[in-house]
């Protein structure tokens, strides 16, 4: 049963890591410690909230994953 227990949690913690690489477009982490892990991904989900907040203001119709490419390929 704990064996389970540890898979399952383990399992969520990997779903949770696909969610984020698909959708807040992190591919690498800049650096190991919890800190920095943390940080990157609480500024990944802002920008994340902050495109979503102005898709819906100004009622665009694209989804928000080719927002996040159009503005990546626009900012560089």
């Amino acid at each position: 049963m704990t064996i389970a227990q540890l898979y399952q949690a383990r399992w969520q913690i990997e779903l949770f890591f696909k969610w984020i690489k698909q959708h807040l477009r992190i591919k690498a982490f800049y650096g190991t410690s919890e800190n920095t892990v943390k940080t990157q991904i609480w500024i990944a989900i802002t920008v994340y909230v902050l495109v979503a907040i102005v898709k819906k203001q100004l009622k665009l119709e694209k989804n928000l994953y080719t927002i996040l490419q159009i503005l990546s390929v626009t900012l560089f």
